[in-house]
């Protein structure tokens, strides 16, 4: 099954994708294809849409980046106005997720873009992230959509409501929590890379 190839035809969108998330993650090709125990030339293929992709390559892909497989379904052409809306509109029920030990992040944007990153992610009532520390020059804006968070930025924590905003670098180290043992947390956030 490892070898199984998705369609007789080349789905382009599937390396398109690919080279988005490598990008958008900072990996390189060769960071990539070790990953996938394949070779440089071979990820360079997949992602110039010349090479099938294997399922076993596609899973595989899902575990490097944290996204689900339905991040490689071709979302277009479910839209009526696909063409028309292509790098432009994402509708509300067409947006790529990842699940992530209960938070769900959407991304607002029709592709992904190495530089900004535009996501909407919903905290589950409880839901404590890891401490996180990105070693890249840039921040993150959020703004609380619904429900409640507290942000602990270096070890200073802030307890934010419905309405409010923050920002802070993202070199620093953070972590939140949906305080709430019965309400999600909405959280709309803007990742800014220099």
């Amino acid at each position: 099954m490892s070898n199984f190839i998705l369609d007789a035809k080349v789905p382009d969108h599937v390396g398109k994708t690919l080279r988005e998330l490598r990008r958008s993650r900072r990996i390189t090709i060769q960071q990539l294809a070790e990953g996938l125990n394949r070779s440089t030339g071979y990820v360079s293929q997949l992602e110039r849409g010349l090479s099938q992709p294997t399922l076993k390559d596609l899973y595989a892909a899902c575990t490097i980046f944290g996204v689900p497989m339905s991040w490689f379904v071709d979302l277009e052409e479910k839209q009526p106005e696909a063409e028309r809306e292509k790098d432009i509109v994402v509708r509300s029920g067409q947006r790529r997720f990842l699940l992530h030990r209960g938070a769900r992040t959407e991304l607002l944007t029709p592709q992904l873009d190495p530089d900004v990153e535009f996501m909407m992610s919903t905290f589950e009532p409880g839901l404590e992230t890891e401490a996180k520390h990105v070693p890249i020059a840039g921040a993150e804006y959020g703004y609380i959509l619904k429900g409640r968070l507290e942000l602990w930025v270096d070890e200073e924590k802030f307890e934010l409501v419905e309405g409010d905003s923050y920002r802070f670098d993202r070199s620093l180290t953070y972590r939140s929590r949906n305080p709430s043992e019965s309400e999600p947390a909405i959280i709309i956030w803007v990742g800014v890379y220099k």
